[in-house]
């Protein structure tokens, strides 16, 4: 697979490997976001309240949180091909079983499947890039490679109700179509992607991984991006997963819902593969702060709005989202305790702490929602965590 040393490469193949890590992205976002809507079909089918519901879409990452430091360390010492095999595997099988669950307990068992190959795949992803690419070049091709999460996202939000559940009958078949998908791009994955030998003067296990580790959990800054990075993940899923729902508590019906949804993830693609690119080394910091003032205004306003300024609010909060995971995680990969050497590591850590706000976000909601019997006061609580990661932000340093 990629090297840390990839100027041995050849230089047309970092693009190969970037369009397959898309592929692998596309088949994680499309079964990630393949529940959300169908949340109220799925409750009304296995008898499961908004609670319930809110526990099984944040299980989905709920494994992100023990596994991704190990995933990472694994990863920098035994390569990465085999692993996201593995990883994307385990994906397509969870999304293939849903199709058989039949009470809370099952769906949810079988969500957590999910959530082990998961980490393998956005941690070993994050490698492979970091690996591949660097300098500026490195913030456009992370922009670009998590455009197929978001693709695929949007894809499943779109889609679901408006053309895939209509074509193959049932929701339990849409679990299964979207399985298939998967297990044929792992397929593509096998067969494409090459191993490339390890330039030794680069291998991770130069410094003992003790020490590694200490020197990673011990600097300020690889923490202060990981929780900075934490509010991305916080609303992805507690804002994102309920977004249908919300939508269709507005008057909305299944399909103008889905497809509203999806308007921020595609949006979402240009805030990604665009911001990310422009903002050099050393100076995204101004950048950070704005996506959060806007990002988190949105989510609040968008739980009140309707019509034009209900969908301006969801268009705003596509493109600044969009661009703040991809934005973080370059800023990781850039910062002298890490570099590409120790980038599995190092995004072990941040997925590891953004998942546990990616798993408390749609439960948070869920639960509030149920109290309250609105979505106003959950989203303007995670409206607010957001601003608050402006104070962590300013007192970042990238170098």
């Amino acid at each position: 697979m990629m090297t840390e040393a990839h100027r041995t490469q050849p230089s047309t193949y970092r693009w190969v490997i970037l369009t397959l890590v898309w592929l692998v992205y596309f088949a994680f976002g499309l079964v990630l976001s393949s529940i959300p809507p169908l949340v109220n079909v799925i409750a009304a089918d296995l008898s499961l309240t908004y609670s319930e519901m809110g526990v099984v879409l944040g299980s989905v990452i709920l494994m992100y949180v023990p596994l991704s430091i190990p995933v990472g360390i694994s990863i920098d010492r035994f390569g990465q091909k085999r692993m996201i095999t593995v990883g994307l595997l385990l994906i397509s099988a969870s999304a293939l079983l849903r199709s058989l669950v039949f009470d809370f307990q099952s769906l949810l068992f079988i969500v957590l499947l999910f959530g082990f190959g998961g980490p393998t795949v956005s941690v070993g992803l994050a490698k492979v890039v970091a690996s591949a690419f660097e300098g500026r070049e490195r913030g456009l091709a992370s922009g670009l490679y998590m455009t197929g999460a978001a693709v695929g996202s949007a894809s499943a939000l779109a889609l679901t109700n408006s053309f895939v559940l209509p074509f193959v009958g049932t929701w339990r078949n849409v679990f299964s179509f979207y399985g298939i998908i998967g297990f044929l791009i792992a397929l593509g994955w096998i067969l494409f992607a090459k191993e490339q030998p390890v330039d030794p003067t680069s291998r991770p296990n130069e410094t003992p991984l003790v020490s590694t580790l200490q020197s990673l959990l011990s600097n300020r800054n690889v923490w202060l991006v990981a929780i900075i990075g934490s509010a991305a993940f916080l609303v992805f899923y507690g804002f994102g997963n309920w977004l249908p729902t919300l939508l269709e508590e507005k008057g909305m019906d299944p399909v103008a819902a889905g497809l509203w949804a999806s308007l921020p993830v595609w949006l979402g693609l240009l805030g990604s593969a665009v911001i990310p690119g422009i903002a050099s080394a050393g100076s995204r910091k101004p950048i950070i702060v704005s996506l959060l003032l806007v990002e988190g205004a949105c989510v609040y306003l968008s739980s009140l709005a309707n019509g034009i300024p209900l969908l301006v609010a969801l268009a705003l909060y596509g493109i600044v989202s969009g661009a703040h995971l991809p934005l973080l995680l370059v800023v990781m990969m850039d910062l002298p305790a890490v570099g590409a050497k120790y980038t599995g590591i190092a995004s072990g850590l941040f997925f590891s702490i953004g998942e546990i706000m990616g798993f408390g976000g749609p439960i948070l909601v869920g639960v509030i929602r149920e109290l309250t019997s609105s979505f106003v006061p959950a989203l303007f609580l995670l409206g607010l965590i957001v601003e608050f990661m402006i104070v962590l932000a300013v007192v970042l340093k990238e170098e």
